[in-house]
């Protein structure tokens, strides 16, 4: 079996941690080979590419939500400007 390293933000990590638990997996791998396996399988989990797109239109777009901070809407689109989508 191969091994994969991620680094997901810690709400994604805890809400793993929650599904896998209310699920009854043992552990974060068997609940994501699952997921993994039911997309390769059936195909119902669609995933889409990310597209680019301005980060002011961004910043607007989670602001709409009204369910993030400012603090967070500012952090998540400082992080995209470092990334290699966005790095200059």
């Amino acid at each position: 079996m191969a091994t994969l390293t991620i680094s997901l933000p810690k709400q994604i990590a805890t809400k793993i941690d929650s599904e896998t638990e209310k699920l009854g997996f043992s552990t974060r791998s068997e609940f994501i080979r699952s997921i993994l396996r039911q997309y390769f399988s059936e195909g119902e989990l669609k995933f889409e590419p990310y597209e680019t797109r301005p980060l002011a239109q961004i910043k607007l777009e989670l602001a709409k939500t009204g369910k993030y901070s400012q603090d967070f809407i500012e952090s998540v689109t400082k992080g995209l400007a470092k990334s290699s989508r966005y790095g200059r």
